[in-house]
């Protein structure tokens, strides 16, 4: 996001008052060129998580090792900026960077361009961490993504909730969040792509704009069990499609105390289907060695929404242009198919229509062709064809006259 208008609100969080004074005026003056840039600056760690909470921030700077009590006093203060940045996470989650004495104990959690790690002091490196985060187009998508969740529910609340409230106020109580919850997630899919396009920016619009590719995939998989219709990659590779039913491998997320026993998955073993990438399979090589019209047909084939057999799954992120194939299906006991890694499962209704279309593969029973060519003369679908007589050899109608 670099749009000359935009307002971003930074944190820095660093016990040492001097260096985030310090750290303010240069970000404020530097990155001015990105828009109106507002930092504050906060002191104490458990405060800046009530600010995290309470208000918009858009990026934090965050040092890691809170020394304001001096050092070896209070156990855990090597971890208090880490502890933070866990706790952000789940209340808010915006981009930080990590500006600290001790990076060895964050490094693990760094993710270009969305967390850093720099060098405390090394304030040039700060300024262009920053400006870094701010241009992913982040915290633009974040305030966007937030406003229309707002207003949807607002919308939602006052639209359907409070004219339809005396008939809803005899129903259970516990259906109205579902209710919600369903109606913005129905209404989220089939418009937010077209309300958010343009947050991100010329090459970070990218993801955005490809709505076709990402609308295909839950990626990553949301969740906390392995699925039908999860896309998997085995350690040696290779990619597979899930294809046993959800109901067999649904479980019950871990809950400390349960109040009745925790549903665990019914399959022993786990149905997959072979997804190779495209460029690598036998069809493309066919025809490029070879390039006959044969050829050619059975590739387009897998192009179509009805074969029997392959299905074109698109590139996306790090997944390639993928070839299901329906007949190359395998059974793995549930325990290794956990193990793979799990990259993406295909939303609906992609889902639904590739899982159908396993079993018709699987269960269509084929039979004898019926001819209906008289009762397409009658209905006047087709004319009835001429019958001309065979000719016959020169000589044959004399040979018959004797």
């Amino acid at each position: 996001m670099t749009e000359g208008g935009a307002v971003f609100r930074i944190l820095v969080v660093d016990d040492e008052e001097d260096i985030a004074g310090e750290l303010k005026d240069m970000l404020e003056e530097e990155l001015s060129d990105l828009g109106s840039i507002s930092v504050e600056t906060e002191q104490d760690f458990g405060e800046a998580e009530v600010i995290l909470a309470r208000e918009q921030i858009d990026l934090v700077v965050l040092d890691v090792r809170d020394s304001s009590q001096g050092p070896g006093i209070v156990p855990g203060l090597e971890r208090r900026g880490r502890d933070l940045y866990d706790r952000i996470a789940k209340t808010r989650w915006v981009p930080v960077i990590f500006c600290t004495n001790v990076p060895g104990q964050v490094l693990d959690l760094e993710a270009p361009p969305l967390v850093q790690v720099v060098t405390k002091h090394r304030l040039d490196e700060v300024l262009e961490a920053v400006r870094i985060g701010l241009q992913s187009g982040v915290p633009s998508l974040t305030r966007r993504l937030g406003d229309l969740v707002d207003r949807e529910i607002r919308d939602f609340l006052r639209d359907v909730i409070a004219p339809n409230w005396p008939d809803m106020a005899e129903a259970d109580q516990q259906q109205i969040a579902p209710l919600l919850v369903h109606r913005l997630a129905a209404w989220l899919k089939e418009n937010a792509i077209r309300e958010l396009d343009g947050a991100l920016d010329g090459a970070d619009c990218t993801v955005v704009g490809h709505s076709s590719a990402a609308r295909t995939y839950l990626k990553p998989p949301v969740t906390l069990h392995l699925t039908a219709a999860d896309l998997l990659r085995d350690p040696e590779g290779s990619w597979w499609l899930v294809l046993t039913p959800a109901c067999d491998l649904y479980e019950d997320p871990p809950v400390p105390h349960p109040s009745r026993p925790l549903r665990k998955a019914k399959a022993e073993f786990v149905r997959v289907a072979k997804a190779g990438p495209l460029f690598e399979s036998t069809l493309v090589a066919k025809w490029r060695e070879e390039g006959t019209n044969k050829n050619r047909d059975a590739l387009l084939r897998a192009f179509r929404t009805d074969d029997n057999r392959f299905q074109l799954l698109p590139q996306y992120l790090d997944i390639p242009h993928l070839l299901l194939d329906r007949e190359n299906v395998k059974s793995v006991p549930l325990a290794e198919a956990r193990s793979w890694d799990r990259v993406a499962t295909l939303d609906s209704p992609f889902a639904e229509a590739t899982l159908t279309a396993h079993s018709h593969a699987v269960g269509r029973i084929g039979t004898p062709d019926l001819v209906f060519e008289q009762l397409k003369v009658e209905l006047g679908l087709v004319k009835v064809k001429k019958q001309v007589p065979p000719a016959r050899a020169a000589g044959q109608d004399d040979a018959i006259r004797k």
